[in-house]
């Protein structure tokens, strides 16, 4: 009998990933991906942004500039409060306690709407999508970001842990970064993401983050390279992987509202 899944409502980065000191990889991923969603959402000089889940109010930082009302929702209470705390003296910053897929706002009201990395979380991302076409002013972009485990790095550490085994190699028995955390609904590919939006949202297209994170061999030679020199691989694939974001480890995809036909 299927159930659906419960709302994680304390839910935190910090549930899938430590926080921290991070590997040179991982270093470079956590600050590359907000950075490219905040790139993506601010182009155009918007004037309301919309940042759905947005937990401790990383990205909203990010978005947040004078003559620019950047608004953070999220329904976790916990989160918010920390969110709250964060932008305490920010009177330009309203933040909204609210489930993603029931969006308390009128008819075209957001010029952007971002959701970074946390779309797999959401009980009812169809339901999220609709409400963000909803809205969304006519001219207006949702940019949506999620991992995806189609990436390069995911199929090279499936072969690498079949290869092991077939070998007779002792093997991690936990749950590997190429497999979905419980606390996802779905198993976030760029292939799905380019169809997820459908009918109420057009793509407009795609981009790549960060390429072989977590992948142990890259990861291992990040740690043993020069820095600067690492730092330059990291930077050389991403950019491969902007161009190439089916294997890029994480999808951002822009949307506009579907017009009318």
């Amino acid at each position: 009998m299927s159930t659906t899944p419960a709302v994680d409502l304390d839910w935190a980065v910090e549930e899938d990933f430590s926080p921290g000191p991070y590997p040179p990889d991982s270093e470079f991923f956590f600050q590359r991906v907000p950075a490219l969603i905040a790139e993506l959402a601010t182009d155009g000089e918007p004037a309301r942004v919309l940042d759905v889940a947005c937990g401790f109010g990383g990205q909203l930082a990010r978005l947040r500039a004078p003559g620019r009302e950047s608004w953070g929702l999220d329904a976790s209470i916990a989160l918010l409060q920390h969110c709250r705390e964060r932008f305490e003296a920010a009177a330009d910053t309203p933040l909204v306690c609210a489930p993603a897929e029931s969006l308390p706002f009128r008819d075209g009201t957001f010029d952007r709407i971002v959701c970074q990395g946390s779309l797999d979380h959401f009980v009812a991302p169809h339901a999220f999508l609709r409400e963000a076409a909803r809205i969304l002013k006519p001219d207006g972009r949702a940019i949506i970001g999620i991992s995806n485990y189609d990436s390069l790095s995911c199929l090279l550490g499936r072969a690498d842990h079949r290869l092991k085994r077939a070998l007779g190699v002792d093997v991690y028995g936990g749950r590997h970064y190429w497999e979905i955390p419980p606390n996802h609904t779905f198993r976030g590919t760029y292939g799905l993401l380019r169809r997820l939006g459908a009918p109420e949202l057009e793509l407009l297209g795609c981009r790549g983050a960060s390429m072989l994170w977590l992948f142990r061999p890259w990861s291992k030679l990040m740690r043993t390279l020069p820095a600067p020199v690492a730092t330059s691989a990291m930077r050389a694939l991403d950019r491969v992987a902007l161009r190439v974001p089916a294997f890029a480890d994480l999808v951002v995809s822009v949307w506009r509202p579907a017009r009318a036909r």
